[in-house]
């Protein structure tokens, strides 16, 4: 018995699909949210990559509106500027501004869950920390309305 040799295998032409596996780069250049512009070393933009990445990310997804007209069309940003200044019992706000939250950071698929949300009131600003839990490692961050 003899194998055929690849040369003489037919395949069908309609069918066939090729498969490619779809690799997200994670990485992104360092941002300083206070002054608002890109953090520098020696002239140069700094890249960052894992949960420092996904630190800068996780920022800009929750201080971007979502579906703002810079990012329109692209799932990207949050809603939960949506209840800032609304009267709702505090029960429901927290209730939307965790669910808000979780569904901004789980569009990014190294985020595998967010969780443990804690709430602060200091006057009219409301802090809301919690825990985001990634393929990249874990970290604990906070947003401020």
């Amino acid at each position: 018995m003899t194998l055929p040799q690849m040369a003489q295998l037919e395949f069908p032409a309609e069918g066939l699909e090729q498969q490619i596996a779809s690799v997200t780069v994670h990485k992104t250049f360092d941002w300083d949210f206070d002054v608002g512009d890109f953090r520098l070393k020696d002239g140069k933009l700094i890249e960052l990559e894992g949960i420092e990445y996904l630190k800068i990310w996780i920022q800009k997804a929750l201080r971007t509106v979502f579906n703002s007209l810079i990012y329109e069309n692209v799932n990207y940003g949050s809603e939960h500027h949506s209840l800032i200044g609304q009267n709702f019992h505090p029960d429901y706000s927290r209730s939307e501004y965790e669910r808000l939250i979780r569904e901004a950071l789980l569009r990014n698929e190294a985020i595998t869950r967010v969780e443990n949300f804690s709430f602060s009131q200091s006057g009219a600003r409301l802090t809301i920390k919690f825990d985001v839990i990634s393929i990249l490692g874990q970290t604990n961050e906070a947003v401020t309305v």
